[in-house]
C-alpha cells in the first residue's frame, strides 16, 4: 500500500455516514468483538478496586474503554483517536465516565512526537485499529508503547490478522463472508449474496486502508520493540487478542 494512501486511511473514519452505522457494522463484520473485549479485561492482572491508568489506542466509539471501566471502575483512561468525529461519538457512549477519561486527537504516526507527557501507564490497549499501519510504523508505535508503560505494564491488542498460508486465508475469508451473510440477514434484515459480501469487504479494506499482518509477525514486532513476555491469548480465524508485558 502506498504510504500516502495509508496515511489518508487513518482519517477515513472521520465521516458521518461511517460513524452513524459503525457499531452495527462492527457487529455484522466482527461478531467476536464483545468476547475479545472481555478477554482483554481478563488478561489485565489488576484487582477491580485498583486505581489503574490506561491508554486506549484508537478509541473509536468507546467500546473497549467502556468495557474496561465496567470491569475496573477506578480506571483513568487516555483515549486517542485521529478522527475527532469518532471521539465525539465515544463521548456519548462514555457520558457517565467522562470524568475518568482524557481525550486526545492524534494519529498513531504522530503519537511519539505529539504526545510526550504520558508515562508510567499500567496498560495500553487497542481494538480493531492498528491493522491500518505499515510495518515500520507499527514497530515505532510498539516502541513508543513500551516506553510509556511502567515496568510490568501490559499491552493488549484485539485485531484482525492474515493467515500465513494463502489457502488458509481464503478459507478464513469464506467463513467470514458466510457469517456476515447470516448476520446481515438477522441484524440488518438484508439479503446479500456471498459474492456481493466479498466485493463489499474488499472495498471496505481499500477504503479503510487495511494492512494486516500474521499473528507471528505481530508478536515478533512486540519482541523487537522490547517486550519481555509476548503471547497470543485467543484466536479465531482472522481475529485474535495478543500482547506483551514490559
Amino acid at each position: 500500500m502506498p504510504e500516502n494512501n495509508q496515511r489518508e486511511s487513518v482519517y477515513a473514519f472521520n465521516n458521518s455516514d461511517i460513524i452513524a452505522t459503525y457499531d452495527l457494522d462492527m457487529d455484522v463484520w466482527h461478531p467476536n468483538r464483545k468476547h475479545m473485549a472481555s478477554i482483554a479485561c481478563e488478561i489485565l492482572p489488576y484487582d477491580r478496586s485498583e486505581n489503574i491508568r490506561i491508554l486506549d489506542l484508537g478509541v473509536g466509539t468507546g467500546y473497549l474503554t467502556h468495557k474496561i471501566i465496567e470491569e475496573f471502575p477506578n480506571t483513568s483512561v487516555v483515549a486517542i483517536d485521529a478522527a475527532e468525529m469518532m471521539i465525539d461519538k465515544a463521548k456519548i457512549r462514555l457520558k457517565e465516565q467522562l470524568g475518568q477519561i482524557t481525550f486526545k486527537a492524534a494519529s498513531f504516526q504522530e503519537l511519539p512526537d505529539k504526545i510526550k507527557d504520558i508515562t508510567g501507564l499500567d496498560a495500553v490497549v487497542s481494538a480493531f485499529a492498528l491493522h491500518h499501519l505499515l510495518k515500520e510504523e507499527k514497530l515505532k508505535l510498539f516502541q513508543y508503547v513500551h516506553s510509556i508503560l511502567k515496568p510490568g505494564g501490559w499491552f493488549i491488542n484485539c485485531d484482525i490478522f492474515n493467515a500465513v498460508d494463502p489457502a488458509v486465508e481464503a478459507l478464513y475469508r469464506r467463513l467470514l463472508y458466510k457469517g456476515t451473510q447470516e448476520r446481515s440477514r438477522s441484524l440488518k434484515h438484508e439479503e446479500k449474496s456471498l459474492e456481493y459480501i466479498a466485493s463489499e469487504y474488499t472495498s471496505k479494506e481499500e477504503r479503510d486502508g487495511d494492512n494486516p499482518f500474521s499473528i507471528t509477525e505481530e508478536t515478533q514486532l512486540l519482541t523487537e520493540a522490547g517486550f519481555r513476555i509476548v503471547d497470543c491469548f485467543w484466536k479465531e480465524y482472522r481475529e485474535a487478542v495478543y500482547g506483551g508485558k514490559k
